[in-house]
């Protein structure tokens, strides 16, 4: 077989090319990116204003905690309603949050306090949607592809957090953050037109009963089913003492280059280097072996995050960023991945709402907490303990999972 038939036969190429997932991804990437920029903008303007490594984790809080309120409302939705319309509600809102930014910036009635209340009104927004984009993946691609599908939105994210920090830190350093604002306006239409474009396969809707006690019953299933609750519980971990430190990029990024902003455009852009080499190297794996791995990946990025709290120059703090990147996105695909061939249709968007929960919840915590911590002891010390407390809790773990994986090998199957 030449290696143009390889290429063909290969299963990333076949999702992206003959499926409608291609196009989803290239607009969510679009999107993606001017999200970045928009975040990137935001965070330098709070660390600008302020100095404070608590503020920016007062930001990063006000992006990322809405998920804890709105998650699991949004999984219910994402299995009662129409999961592309509410995607489309949803941006059209961010667009018109992106323009009110650009608009009170250029008037000069911005401020601390209105940079986190509309940060705060964009991480509703993306709660209320996470959940469905997740469950979409499945109407898009064969069973079979699923692994991939995720592998390839993971390194999307990840080349959307490479180009949009880069992008937002030469057109704050040339144009003006007003700027920024808009490309994320305009990015976020040309996303809107491709949702608009897709025709996804029905889905069985999940038997109706009230709101509430269809959202209780996700988290029910979620901690009833021992290998769920294994990964989900390392995943918080590692978001709350590790993925947190992402967060706090400008505080890294001022003690270890002469020019912060080129320095905070460098480390987020490594980071997403890392992170897009491995979401591209995700394969089909069994969900025993997804199981496995995740933990471990958790475990590897502890290490990585001090050697980048500890970084005093260009060189480690790029090294670091690129591994801590890469290992938090084979963490969180292995999760996401995990809960995607394991739950069953009618439960998948309250499962995955309880993921996208603790994905986006857990780094909101613990970048408070580590943000406060390095205003009091210092940015190393800080992550040296976060990172401490992170193998306490996957030593904690190992012994279920290792009960729940032999399982597995014996023929137990995951809902056991």
């Amino acid at each position: 077989m030449s290696l143009v038939q390889r290429i063909a036969r290969a299963q990333a190429v076949q999702v992206l090319f003959r499926s409608q997932f291609g196009l989803y991804l290239a607009g969510n990437t679009l999107s993606l990116t001017g999200t970045w920029m928009q975040r990137i903008a935001s965070s330098w303007l709070v660390w600008d204003w302020t100095g404070s490594a608590f503020w920016v984790g007062v930001l990063a809080a006000s992006d990322l905690l809405p998920v804890v309120v709105i998650s699991p409302f949004a999984g219910v939705a994402a299995d009662r309603w129409d999961r592309l319309r509410l995607n489309v509600v949803a941006q059209v809102i961010s667009i018109l949050n992106a323009v009110t930014m650009a608009l009170a910036m250029v008037t000069g009635h911005l401020g601390l306090w209105g940079v986190l209340a509309l940060t705060l009104m964009q991480g509703v927004l993306t709660a209320a949607t996470q959940p469905s984009r997740f469950a979409m993946v499945q109407q898009m691609v064969h069973r079979d592809q699923v692994a991939s599908a995720v592998g390839l939105n993971s390194a999307c994210v990840n080349i959307a957090r490479l180009v949009g920090p880069a992008v937002a830190g030469a057109m704050i350093l040339h144009w003006g953050i007003p700027q920024v604002f808009t490309v994320n306006a305009a990015v976020t239409v040309l996303f809107v037109v491709v949702l608009l474009r897709l025709r996804l396969e029905p889905i069985a809707k999940s038997p109706s009963a009230p709101f509430l006690a269809q959202m209780l019953e996700g988290f029910a299933y979620a901690a009833r089913i021992p290998a769920l609750r294994v990964i989900l519980l390392a995943m918080f971990g590692g978001g709350a003492m590790v993925r947190a430190v992402m967060e706090l990029m400008p505080v890294i990024a001022a003690q270890s280059f002469a020019d912060a902003v080129t320095g905070l455009a460098m480390l987020t852009g490594s980071a997403a280097v890392g992170a897009v080499l491995a979401g591209l190297s995700v394969g089909q794996r069994a969900p025993v072996h997804l199981l496995r791995q995740a933990p471990m990946w958790w475990a590897i990025g502890a290490v990585t995050a001090i050697f980048l709290a500890r970084a005093t120059g260009p060189v480690m703090g790029i090294l670091a960023a690129m591994a801590l990147g890469a290992t938090i996105t084979r963490g969180l695909v292995c999760t996401q991945t995990f809960i995607q061939l394991t739950t069953p249709g009618t439960l998948r968007g309250r499962t995955l709402s309880v993921f996208g929960l603790f994905a986006r919840g857990s780094p909101a915590l613990g970048a408070l907490a580590i943000g406060y911590g390095a205003d009091v002891m210092g940015m190393q010390a800080t992550v040296l303990l976060s990172s401490g407390l992170l193998f306490v809790v996957l030593a904690a773990l190992a012994l279920p999972l290792w009960r729940i994986s032999e399982a597995l090998d014996d023929g137990a199957t995951p809902f056991d």
